[in-house]
């Protein structure tokens, strides 16, 4: 009897262990656990995560040991029991009945939270779902605002200013890629270059990053109005189908501040904010702060993170808007069968030639960056 009531325990706690470590890691990555488990089917996904991520798995098993090991020892070993008088009563307490009690408090403590990240999860793979499709019809996204004519009859690249930004809204474009920067007070302005793209208000060219007000009274090259974040949120507040494609410059503190600059002062916006990442490892960061809609961005990669495995691994742990590279990789055959059968999709940038980009719409790519729009 006592060795079946052993192994009855046993099966018990193994179950314990085995949820509260689940629902930890589900807490933790729901996007990587929900990515398996849609493409596998419960039970296999769940070997996939612990096969592919052993580490994240025996990290949420450490304290599932503490409380199920103790409550096996409890059930099967040790019959303790405290004795506590109040007046003349006294109140009995088991040691086994109180780590019951936390164990389930833990589970169901992880299982509303599990609930609430997974939901958020979903609704997130809704929203990049249908952004996929709107972009797979378009099959263009505005590159840094889309190129605009100045005063002086000459077409200019890479202004990010408001009136390449407005004509963008006027003509229906619904993905713009915009390039951002921090001014010296920490507020989030669009430009792609200071040195090469903004002229003060004293006719000189910026050498490094200047104020939000000194921001305001320069112009772009050209003689082109400065925008800032403030600018596009006003535009998006008003225009619900519009996207903005983000591209944070400067070093990678200035990025992580940026973004969460962003995600604290436009949180209502976020839906229609899609970040660009240039590193796996900066995928959790940005999920953290409530981005769900994130393109993966490999012009800055290492050469291992374009592997065909580490890909294929990433892939299937996150479900992305997409994949983008440079046109040149693009063209290459096998490399872009490779990211193909990674099963997200694929952009491509800068292409401005109609004939080039259908040549790539041929070869699989989704859509591409362009100047030229619409």
């Amino acid at each position: 009897m006592r060795n079946l009531k052993a192994v009855l325990w046993g099966a018990g706690t193994a179950f314990f262990l085995l949820l509260f470590a689940f629902l930890s890691v589900m807490n933790r990555h729901p996007s990587y656990v929900w990515s398996h488990l849609d493409q596998q089917g419960f039970f296999a996904g769940l070997a996939a995560i612990i096969r592919g991520d052993g580490r994240t798995f025996a990290a949420a098993l450490a304290p599932a040991l503490v409380l199920g090991g103790m409550t096996f020892l409890l059930a099967v070993l040790v019959r303790a029991t405290w004795t506590i008088r109040i007046g003349k009563r006294s109140l009995r307490i088991s040691a086994l009945a109180l780590m019951l009690a936390v164990n389930a408090l833990a589970i169901l403590y992880l299982g509303t939270t599990a609930w609430a990240n997974s939901q958020s999860c979903l609704d997130g793979n809704d929203q990049i779902d249908s952004i996929r499709q709107m972009l797979a019809s378009e099959r263009k996204i505005a590159h840094a605002g889309g190129q605009v004519t100045g005063a002086d009859g000459e077409v200019y690249k890479y202004t990010n200013c408001l009136e390449a930004f407005s004509r963008c809204i006027e003509d229906g474009v619904h993905f713009v890629e915009l390039d951002f920067r921090l001014t010296t007070d920490k507020e989030i302005v669009c430009i792609h270059n200071w040195r090469k793209d903004f002229v003060k208000a004293d006719g000189t060219m910026a050498e490094s990053a200047v104020s939000l007000e000194e921001f305001r009274q320069g112009r772009i090259r050209g003689g082109f109005t400065p925008m800032t974040m403030e600018d596009v949120a006003s535009a998006l507040q008003s225009h619900g189908d519009v996207y903005i494609v983000l591209d944070l410059k400067g070093s990678g503190e200035e990025v992580k501040e940026g973004y969460r600059l962003m995600a604290q002062e436009y949180p209502d916006l976020i839906p229609q904010l899609i970040p660009q990442f240039y590193h796996v490892s900066e995928y959790e960061s940005l999920y953290a702060l409530g981005y769900r809609a994130m393109i993966y961005t490999l012009y800055k990669t290492e050469e291992w993170e374009r592997s065909e495995d580490a890909l294929n691994e990433f892939a299937m742990r996150v479900r992305l808007v997409g994949i983008t590279m440079g046109k040149r990789r693009a063209l290459d055959d096998s490399f872009l069968s490779q990211v193909l059968g990674t099963g997200q999709p694929v952009y491509a940038n800068t292409v401005d030639s109609p004939a080039r980009q259908q040549k790539l719409y041929d070869r699989g790519v989704s859509a591409v960056y362009t100047n030229v729009v619409p």
